[in-house]
């Protein structure tokens, strides 16, 4: 009895917790389809009669630009996963692997992870005065290069992890067979790690294509702001469009969505396989 009494407790509250993290998304929606008369009196009621002209005007209006908000995040998101990816892939096989073992690397490894305690608010000043220095505020170049040294650690660990588990004897057979270095990184380790690569990856993009804070620190020309600031921009101190905000949220959100429907298991088990081995 106590048992059915516990399962039927830890059911409840699972619904409930199930509930407050979907809510949110299905209220967003719901507001999209509104009109902003209609959202100011009544935030919480079903539209009446659904308005498509929020999606339209969003990519027909050309005050709006939506379009060009999409594609610089797009820009700056795969360029830096693309950067992330292959210098952690590097930095994980060198850091993981025994036949690339030198002294202190162990060390230099947890100074590497010891920058993941510092908080990111902590260095936008240094990095704004960095970006400054090198005439790179205002370019895509700077929000990708920015994202890339933020999520490589994380990147770099997972991999490190994933790389120093797998055998060394697939390395040693490639060697007889007269197999280089980089071939056996590139032709034979790097197909290996697709699991954990795939939940680097969506990690990333998760990350690039939601961040605010630096993209509105570091770009402030209204062409090259990316989804997340052209988002803020439609809430203000004296008029606030919340249709239209509701609107653009909501694009932003399925791309997300679409990458988590399709590579959900393989994100789990990659992540699970990355963090826990070793």
């Amino acid at each position: 009895m106590r048992r059915v009494f516990v399962k039927g407790l830890l059911t409840i509250f699972l619904m409930i917790f199930t509930l407050a993290v979907i809510f949110p998304f299905l209220w967003m929606i719901m507001l999209s389809f509104k009109d902003n008369a209609s959202i100011l009196a009544n935030p919480y009621g079903l539209p009446t009669s659904p308005q498509w002209e929020n999606f339209v005007k969003l990519f027909a209006d050309p005050q709006i630009r939506f379009h060009r908000y999409i594609w610089n995040t797009v820009v700056v998101t795969l360029s830096a996963i693309t950067l992330t990816v292959t210098l952690s892939s590097l930095g994980g096989y060198g850091f993981g692997r025994k036949r690339y073992a030198f002294r202190y690397r162990e060390w230099i490894f947890g100074i590497l992870l010891f920058s993941l305690m510092l908080p990111m608010q902590a260095t936008y000043i240094p990095q704004f005065m960095l970006m400054s220095t090198y005439n790179l505020l205002n370019t895509r170049l700077a929000l990708v290069l920015l994202y890339t040294a933020y999520q490589i650690t994380v990147s770099t660990y997972l991999l490190k992890t994933y790389y120093s588990q797998l055998p060394e004897e697939l390395e040693e057979s490639a060697r007889i067979d007269g197999a280089g270095d980089f071939t056996i990184f590139l032709r034979i380790m790097m197909p290996l790690t697709k699991p954990i690569l795939t939940s680097v990856i969506l990690l990333n993009f998760l990350h690039n294509w939601n961040e605010l804070l630096l993209a509105i620190t570091i770009v402030t020309d209204p062409a090259l702001r990316t989804l997340p600031v052209a988002m803020m921009n439609f809430v203000g101190e004296s008029a606030s469009n919340y249709a239209m905000a509701a609107a653009a949220i909501v694009v932003g959100m399925i791309p997300i969505l679409l990458l988590y429907i399709l590579f959900a298991d393989r994100f789990v088990k990659g992540l699970t396989a990355g963090a826990v081995k070793g």
